[in-house]
């Protein structure tokens, strides 16, 4: 007798696992379907040399809350995270290498100015304090536009937070919701190696130019990082980014939940406004009494959904949803560790240990975002490195080295009607020599790597248009207009709103580049809603979950 789910999860990405674990959990036959023939996503562990194996596309991880990995027990199912030591920014012939020590850092910082120290240590608590706001509401359901009595409820709460803040924190809220980077980087710092490091950080987390309006939004990515409970981390993970969505997926078997792999969605099955389970490629249907897709919005609605069974307006405006971050992504395997140039070579140091990052000035990184946009590779990209082999032996041969490399901008549309595979290995060999000036034997240690283009990022792990987001972080789709004002709250609308929503928050406002993330879905707020997801079980409603 074929067997009917309580609910079907498309996609073994992290969020997909994370709800699978808790619905599970709570009793409910449950289903993942994933179309590559491993878990994970964009959260995998990877050989990509005989010997040498990698986390493929996120790195590192932050936004895993207490509660999800209490709740799935992922310690218990082998999570272990591991500190970097510091972090090095480079730009040109000058270098940062922070610690997070107070003495040292002033020393290093004072090479450039005398006063920056300090304006970096007001800014970020500065930006500490406004994100609480912002955090909050990641624990809360966007309200809607039209303002139910629930939704005024949301804003009331949303307005105590703000309402908590000092008239001058209210003030520098506002100012980072609306200035650009440019802007707000000009009014805090002195000197243009700070000014050009902080540029960086915010240049990672969205595709657009630093003096537009609203893109210093990124800088928020300080204040919503946690890991574990703890505020602004960042770490590397044991065996591998894959030791995070292992662990979850045996978490949710251990639950009763089935994981099938090489089973991909060709289409969610949609019988009188209600979802009755899902279509796989080759023809094979599931039936369920519910669905939650762990895709993006435009793959969701326009792609496993009809849109013509869609509001023809709300189709329309998700086809208009901007994507794109404009990454791609290079894995190496070395026979050494690299030297790097503003130390002494043959020795490992802990700026092997640390975050890296290397990128052009300000003036720069504003050339490689235009340089993108019109479809041309940068002269000067900003590029992301950690070296996670020398903190963790188990991806390597001893002696040996893998080495992570995250690029931006790079655009997903080439011009002069040029396509991905073309260009790849010229553009690979443009980074390493890119690279080269600030190690210089790194070319001579390569012995293998992997290169995910923009279009290998969609082809291959499903993020459409290389968009490590889901969409980007402009002020006009965040907060109740992520995806859209009507699905906002997880729900999908089709001819007519859909009477219930299934209420499971994820990440709302913004999010640090290609780590994995977890949003609060699934934590607290769900378990309070799974007498709502039963109904719905009831009703066989489609849910859209989101990532």
């Amino acid at each position: 007798m074929t067997k009917t789910y309580d609910a079907i999860i498309v996609g073994a990405g992290h969020n997909g696992l994370t709800a699978a674990g808790y619905l599970a959990k709570a009793g409910l036959i449950t289903l993942v379907l994933e179309k590559r023939p491993v878990v994970g996503g964009a959260v995998v562990t990877e050989e990509i040399h005989p010997g040498y194996r990698i986390s493929s596309v996120s790195y590192v991880v932050s936004l895993l809350r207490s509660e999800v990995i209490r709740d799935l027990e992922l310690k218990r199912h082998g999570f272990e995270m591991i500190p970097l030591d510091g972090t090095l920014a480079v730009c040109g012939d000058d270098y940062l290498f922070l610690r997070g020590d107070a003495e040292h850092d002033r020393k290093q910082v004072a090479r450039y100015s005398s006063v920056d120290f300090d304006n970096m240590a007001r800014f970020d608590a500065t930006v500490q304090a406004v994100g609480d706001v912002i955090r909050n509401q990641m624990l809360r359901e966007p309200p809607k536009l039209d303002a139910g009595v629930w939704d005024l409820a949301a804003l009331a709460l949303m307005g105590l937070d703000i309402r908590r803040l000092s008239p001058e924190l209210r003030y520098r809220l506002l100012q980072m919701l609306t200035s650009s980077a440019y802007d707000l980087i000009e009014r805090w710092f002195d000197s243009d190696m700070v000014k050009s490091m902080y540029a960086s950080a915010c240049f990672s987390g969205n595709f657009a130019s630093l003096r537009q309006p609203g893109s210093a939004i990124p800088f928020f990515h300080m204040a919503v990082g946690e890991l574990d409970g703890e505020q602004g981390a960042w770490r590397l993970v044991k065996g591998g980014m894959g030791g995070i969505t292992q662990a979850m997926a045996n978490f949710a078997r251990s639950k009763g939940a089935d994981i099938r792999t090489e089973a991909a969605v060709e289409n969610i099955m949609v019988e009188n406004g209600k979802a009755v389970g899902v279509r796989l490629k080759g023809g094979e249907i599931v039936a369920s009494r519910c669905v939650l897709a762990n895709t993006d919005p435009k793959r969701t609605f326009l792609k496993l959904l009809d849109p013509d069974k869609l509001d023809p307006e709300f189709a329309g405006d998700i086809r208009q949803i901007r994507m794109g971050h404009s990454s791609w992504r290079i894995n190496l395997a070395l026979n050494g560790l690299p030297d790097i140039r503003f130390f002494k070579s043959g020795e490992e140091g802990p700026w092997h240990r640390s975050d890296m990052t290397i990128f052009p000035d300000v003036a720069g990184m504003e050339a490689n975002f235009f340089a993108a946009a019109a479809g041309r590779l940068p002269r000067e990209p900003r590029l992301e490195l950690t070296i996670p082999s020398t903190v963790d032996d188990s991806l390597a041969p001893a002696g040996r080295h893998v080495m992570s490399i995250l690029a931006k901008y790079y655009p997903y549309q080439l011009a002069d009607g040029l396509s991905w595979d073309d260009v790849k290995g010229d553009a690979a060999d443009g980074i390493i020599d890119y690279m080269a000036r600030t190690m210089p034997n790194l070319p001579d240690i390569i012995v293998g790597r992997q290169l995910i283009s923009p279009l290998d990022l969609e082809t291959e792990y499903g993020l459409t248009e290389s968009d490590i987001f889901h969409g980007r972080h402009d002020l006009d789709q965040l907060f109740s207009l992520r995806p859209h004002p009507r699905a906002a709250q997880y729900g999908t609308p089709h001819q007519k709103p859909l009477p219930l929503r299934f209420r499971c928050p994820s990440r709302r406002w913004c999010v640090r580049g290609p780590g994995a993330q977890r949003g609060p879905s699934g934590s607290r707020r769900f378990q309070t809603t799974l007498t709502i997801f039963k109904y719905l079980l009831k009703t066989n409603h489609l849910l859209w979950y989101r990532c």
